[in-house]
């Protein structure tokens, strides 16, 4: 008689998701298995191999419900102390992520792209979405000043994202980049000065005749 399943697939797929997420491609099956509870051979016999075991646990889907529930989790953004700890996260987060999306990008063929750049929901725009209605929420709460909440979480992800690449880059380069401490505060203040309450523009009443 066949023992029965214990550990269900989802269980499994978020571990290796938190695993994929925290350490990227260099975490092992061994390290997926043993922090959802089950043996390799269970993971080779479920899904195959490593590399569809990601595809699975990265899936577009279940990365953006990941995403969006991180990001509210990422709440308050109010202060510049607040936007710091946003911008370590994200820093820390995307160090990880960075190297897959070019291994992804790389050995895409010719005219294919990676899964999840495609379809209605791409993951980069469902980030910068998410953070957009995390500021928006702040702005309409008068924590934040009017502005474009999408062109700000553009601006931010942007930032992060192109100084971790330049970081993973050209460390094989042994370039020095900037210190990562000077990089977060630095754009945490410019920031957070352009979404000071203090510092919005106010509006101008006409003059009543």
């Amino acid at each position: 008689m066949a023992r029965p399943v214990t550990i269900s697939d989802e269980t499994i797929l978020d571990a290796a998701r938190a695993l994929f997420t925290a350490r990227g491609p260099r975490v092992t099956t061994a390290e997926i298995a043993a922090k959802a509870g089950v043996s390799e051979g269970i993971l080779f016999k479920r899904f195959g191999s490593k590399a569809a075991l990601h595809r699975a646990a990265m899936s577009t889907g279940m990365v953006n419900t990941w995403i969006k529930d991180e990001m509210r989790a990422q709440a308050p953004l109010r202060t510049q102390e607040d936007f710091e700890r946003f911008i370590r996260w994200n820093t820390e987060m995307l160090r990880h992520v960075v190297p897959m999306v070019v291994m992804a990008w790389s050995s895409r063929t010719k005219d294919e792209l990676p899964p999840n750049l495609t379809g209605p929901n791409p993951v980069p725009l469902v980030a910068i979405h998410a953070l957009a209605e995390r500021l928006q929420a702040e702005m309409d709460g008068g924590f934040l000043a009017p502005r474009n909440a999408e062109a700000v979480a553009y601006m931010l992800f942007g930032s992060i994202w192109y100084f971790v690449f330049l970081g993973l880059v050209l460390s094989r380069a042994k370039s020095t980049v900037m210190a990562e401490d000077t990089f977060v505060e630095e754009l945490a203040q410019a920031v957070f000065e352009y979404l000071d309450p203090a510092n919005a523009p106010r509006r101008k009443h006409k003059a009543r005749r």
